[in-house]
């Protein structure tokens, strides 16, 4: 098996200096935001030049920290929105990690920027209305922004420059443009806001029925590969119009919002939307706040005007840069925290669980295990095939049994690098990949994100023995890789090491070779592998034999310093490694 690589999201990697460990919950922060104005010099869609209004965090002054950075078109509405005052609230109060802000004023030509464009082709999507051409500069304005201002920015102010670290928002055609730009240019804009945005503009406007097929950012969406990897907040009044072109009740503001989420008619000839593209959604974020990659927000009596949008304004704030993730559904306590940042990799969502005596005695210690691929482990909603690990509930169990020491369990979201975070660097022959490919794999950064930023702020928030024989890795397929090479790497740092359905197959065993020659001293470390013999599992018995005789040629004792199990009739799937989950955790967390 050849290596692969998540080659489309390769500029997704990060090259800037490390600096000091973040605090999970960043203390808040006092002082005012400072205001900037920042003009850049004319474009062919602004002869004049073009003006932009800098909103920087309190504290950046004084710190060396890197922030965010939000663009938002209709930049001379922000006082009407409460772009200041809604910032200083959240960040003063901690709600949210400050960015910073680039309020852009609208171009001469605001109907002309504010449209559709093709990229590829270097081309303006012109729909015609009666109000005249929308979008006959998009192109010109879109690639002004992504390869002009966004640069500009970088250069003059600390920024984080990971597509996940940038945000694009607008209002009306300002949100058709965000839209735009954030499907055009998803290797510059991971996050998208759009509020009430201008879904309707329409190749054929012969009649209502035309209009409805031929929606131009709908047919966007609809003839473009799956998921690029970008994340996207939507917001709607519920009274911004009465006109419904397709007689369903439903006024076009919100029925043209929720077809870009879930498709127009996408199961018999119409258009695809985010959800047929590999996208999870939300259809009502205002009733229950999760983490789908979409979401739609309804702002009850909202209408299409600039008091509305200042009301969506902090839900967005939140939804895009909120300390804490919103809730879990598990047993026990566990504290979500949204896009912890990090100088190596994307940032990531991080979910800690704390076992049931933490609450209850103040002075006590707990091992800590890190778990990869996070969202699979602890809410079914989340999970990759709808079925979790159930990590709360079996640690739960087993502490109640005594069959497990009580530890403490961090889950580490992947992101749409995994396979480059999971691929074991060092382990991959020369041979094998282009130089261009071996820069693209990420394992080793992530490895230095958990060492170097995640586990020094986990230890610094919470009551952790942070020695190496309390500190575990674990995770699934490639996840069981990581786990093996991350031990490996870090013999001071982890214990024990865990992985189910170990994917040896990967290079024809590569990886075991490279353990061989790398394998941590075996008095003080700990190894625990498994496998199915159904679906992907079907082929791993053959590698599972060879690691295993690795270890036996070393000197490890199977059932003290390694454990290898096979579990028959198992498939390559979270139900499987949920059903198996309390063998692994009763070896690793032993009593």
């Amino acid at each position: 098996m050849r290596l692969r690589l998540a080659c489309a999201a390769f500029a997704f990697l990060i090259a800037q200096t490390a600096t000091a460990v973040e605090p999970l919950s960043p203390a808040p922060v006092q002082g005012d935001v400072v205001v900037e104005p920042f003009a850049l010099d004319a474009t062919s869609f602004a002869p004049q030049g073009m003006k932009t209004t800098v909103y920087l965090p309190p504290d950046y002054a004084t710190g060396t920290r890197r922030y965010p950075v939000l663009y938002v078109n209709d930049g001379q509405d922000r006082q009407a929105v409460k772009l200041r005052e809604t910032l200083q609230q959240l960040i003063v109060s901690g709600d949210i990690r400050a960015p910073i802000v680039v309020a852009i004023d609208m171009p001469p030509d605001r109907m002309g920027a504010y449209g559709l464009s093709d990229r590829k082709t270097g081309t303006n999507l012109v729909a015609k209305t009666r109000y005249g051409g929308i979008g006959t500069n998009a192109h010109a304005y879109s690639e002004w922004l992504a390869r002009t201002l966004v640069p500009a920015i970088d250069a003059r102010y600390r920024t984080r420059t990971a597509p996940d670290a940038r945000a694009i928002l607008g209002w009306s055609l300002g949100g058709l443009n965000a839209f735009n730009v954030g499907w055009q240019y998803p290797e510059i804009f991971g996050r998208v806001g759009a509020f009430s945005p201008s879904f309707w503009p329409a190749s054929d406007t012969t009649d209502n029925a035309s209009m409805q097929r031929t929606r131009m950012a709908q047919h966007m969406v609809d003839a473009s590969e799956p998921r690029n990897g970008a994340r996207w907040f939507f917001a709607v009044g519920t009274a911004e119009e009465a006109a419904d072109r397709d007689g369903d009740g439903i006024d076009d503001a919100v029925d043209d919002t929720r077809d870009m989420l879930d498709g127009w008619n996408a199961d018999n000839g119409g258009m695809k939307g985010l959800k047929q593209l590999g996208y999870s959604t939300n259809d009502d974020y205002a009733a229950r706040p999760t983490r789908a990659d979409a979401s739609l927000y309804l702002l009850p009596g909202g209408k299409h005007e600039q008091a509305a949008w200042a009301r969506m304004l902090p839900v967005f704030l939140r939804w895009a840069y909120a300390v804490n993730s919103p809730a879990l559904q598990a047993t026990g306590r566990v504290d979500s925290y949204q896009d912890v940042p990090s100088a190596h990799v994307p940032s990531r969502n991080v979910d800690v669980w704390l076992p049931p005596s933490y609450a209850t005695h103040p002075k006590r210690r707990y091992p800590v295990l890190y778990m990869h691929d996070g969202q699979n482990l602890f809410d079914p909603s989340l999970s990759f095939t709808g079925i979790d690990w159930d990590v709360d509930g079996t640690m739960t169990k087993l502490i109640d049994a005594h069959r497990v020491r009580e530890a403490i369990v961090v889950a580490i979201s992947n992101t749409p690098l995994r396979s480059n975070e999971y691929w074991p660097a060092k382990a991959i022959p020369a041979d094998v990949i282009s130089p261009e490919q071996r820069a693209q794999l990420l394992s080793d950064a992530y490895l230095r994100f958990i060492v170097d930023e995640l586990k020094p702020a986990i230890d610094a928030t919470y009551r952790t023995k942070p020695s190496r024989e309390d500190t575990l890795v674990m995770g699934s397929s490639l996840g069981g890789l990581i786990s093996a090479y991350a031990m490996s790497e870090y013999p001071d740092v982890f214990g024990a090491a865990g992985g189910l359905s170990t994917h040896w197959p990967a290079n024809d065993g590569a990886v075991i070779d490279y353990l061989a020659a790398h394998l941590p001293a075996r008095r003080t470390h700990r190894f625990y592998f498994d496998h199915g013999t159904a679906t992907l599992d079907a082929s791993y018995a053959p590698y599972q034999q060879r690691m295993d005789a690795v270890l036996r040629e070393a000197g490890w004792r199977e059932g003290r310093d390694f454990m290898s199990r096979e579990f028959p009739g198992a498939e390559h799937n979270e139900r499987a490694w949920r059903d198996r989950l309390d063998v692994p955790l009763q070896f690793l967390l032993g009593r």
